[in-house]
């Protein structure tokens, strides 16, 4: 998700409205059910202070780690779109470093790297079972999120019960070569439609094709500025928090690039020993489904794969088709849950 500089505008003028009240102290509002769990925590993740947010209506249901994309587009002050899930989980946003709260004044974006990004969930992974409990822990990633999922849980397998990739990331080059074999069907004169594979190992370069991809249908599906109240209601956030998101989101992945492009999932997972759901838009051009399609015919599932195309739906089918992507996943969850 890279915000727009134009949404990033109204972002700072709607936090010049509201500096008083962005002014209280962070929290996360009470949370209802049998046993709920409603937390906002801070601790030293990988030499860091990093942020967590703990929400479940059944503290003892299994714990859903949610996977933000970017790098740094954290998904904290705008978990609400999905708060269905609650019923189902106990469900936790963590603000990777250089994301959202956790990318601080004076963030090194050199030690953003896929090795520290793996170790620092693995922190979290711990920090979850000291502060929730031992119930199953399933990992969902969207986007740069499945980049790291696919790879954390098919390496640990023995400390996760699911996974759950929605636009699954699984080779750059190979995603980008299609997005402009698609950019040359809808809007032909553009430039970018013309250049060669190799071109777009440039981040600059890869940056504008995503723009142009966004700007003609094939990206998230939902501008950033129609997520701005809901984010500015975020009670999670303060005032500062909100540069700190958009800069994080701006960055992505341009400090990790050559590493990032060089990725391939069909290589580095060929099996995935968990149970795994598969949720794609039919209209990604982001993270196109004919890539996906391609990783889950040559993976090894033993414990069983499902792919869920939203039709409807881009790069971001939760915010495009909520209702269907909650109950998708609960059902997913509920699965995990209920005995053998």
């Amino acid at each position: 998700m890279r915000p727009l500089a134009l949404a990033g505008l109204l972002l700072l003028a709607a936090l010049a409205g509201a500096a008083a009240w962005k002014s209280l102290p962070a929290r996360t509002p009470a949370r209802d059910g049998p046993a709920p769990i409603a937390r906002l925590v801070s601790a030293d993740i990988g030499g860091m202070r990093q942020w967590l947010l703990i929400r479940g209506a059944d503290r003892t249901a299994p714990i859903l780690l949610w996977l933000h994309g970017g790098p740094g587009a954290a998904q904290m002050p705008i978990h609400g779109i999905t708060a269905g899930l609650e019923r189902h989980a106990v469900v936790v946003h963590w603000d990777q470093r250089g994301a959202g709260k956790s990318n601080p004044p004076g963030f090194d974006p050199a030690t953003m790297s896929i090795k520290r990004f793996l170790a620092d969930a693995r922190e979290v992974t711990a920090l979850l079972r000291a502060e929730v409990g031992p119930q199953p822990i399933v990992v969902l990633g969207h986007s740069w999120g499945t980049m790291l999922g696919a790879r954390l849980v098919a390496r640990w397998p023995e400390d996760y019960a699911g996974y759950v990739a929605v636009s699954q990331h699984v080779d750059t080059l190979h995603g980008a070569v299609l997005a402009r074999d698609w950019l040359r069907e809808v809007a032909p004169g553009s430039e970018l439609a013309g250049l060669p594979a190799e071109a777009f190992r440039d981040h600059g370069t890869y940056v504008r094709l995503m723009q142009a991809v966004e700007a003609h249908g094939g990206g998230m599906g939902v501008p950033l500025a129609a997520l701005l109240p809901r984010a500015l209601a975020a009670p999670e956030y303060r005032l500062p928090d909100y540069p700190r998101w958009l800069e994080g989101a701006n960055r992505g992945s341009g400090p990790m690039w050559p590493d990032y492009v060089a990725r391939d999932l069909i290589a580095e997972v060929p099996r995935m020993p968990v149970p795994m759901l598969v949720i794609a838009g039919a209209r990604d051009r982001n993270t196109p489904l004919a890539l996906v399609r391609e990783w889950l015919a040559s993976v090894e599932a033993p414990r069983g794969r499902r792919l869920v195309v939203f039709e409807g739906s881009g790069h971001a089918p939760f915010l495009t088709e909520t209702e269907r992507f909650v109950t998708t996943v609960a059902a997913f969850l509920d699965a995990v849950r209920a005995p053998p």
